[in-house]
């Protein structure tokens, strides 16, 4: 017994050598820390907006609007805000007055750079031309606050009917 009890110790001792052995021979190591950042590509309106008419033969213009465009997708997006009617009255929808809009780049932040690709557009609904778009795009991630301009087209004062005009612009924003 005494034999086999020396041997257990002996095991456990060698055992013991080992283990110390291998944890002294390592002198560095390292551990990888990562943190996945989700895509993000939104875009965000303001309140609607209205204005009452100065009963001039001026266009109306609306205070620019400002839309928030995030982008973290590495080759940047791209932007429109189009409408697809001109102003149309809300009684009688055979009534309508041109939309024009106008976009400009406000604040940025990111590495990618914003550029505006089409800065005007106004509908011309006598010739069947409904839609006014205005675009943008950027060429790597960027944030951007958009100035949009939507002016009502009024001709000559008095040549339609009082009442509401109503006209959606929709802002659409894809990865490039």
């Amino acid at each position: 017994m005494k034999n086999f009890n020396c041997r257990i110790v002996v095991l456990a001792f060698v055992a013991c050598s080992l283990v110390a052995t291998q944890g002294k021979s390592q002198t560095t190591d390292n551990q990888k820390f990562t943190v996945t950042v989700p895509g993000n590509i939104s875009i965000v309106a303001p309140v609607d907006a209205a204005l009452t008419h100065d009963e001039s033969d001026s266009n109306q213009a609306f205070p620019n609007q400002t839309w928030s465009v995030v982008g973290n997708n590495i080759s940047g997006v791209s932007v429109a805000f189009t409408t697809a009617t001109p102003f149309v009255h809300s009684t009688d929808p055979s009534y309508k007055r041109d939309v024009k809009l106008g976009l400009a780049v406000g604040t940025t932040s990111g590495p990618g750079t914003w550029t505006v690709t089409q800065a005007l557009d106004t509908t011309d609904h006598a010739n069947s031309d409904n839609e006014a778009s205005v675009t943008a795009s950027s060429n790597g991630t960027a944030s951007a606050s958009f100035n949009l301009a939507v002016n009502f087209i009024t001709g000559t004062y008095g040549s339609f009917p009082s009442g509401n005009y109503e006209t959606t612009v929709v802002g659409t924003v894809t990865a490039n």
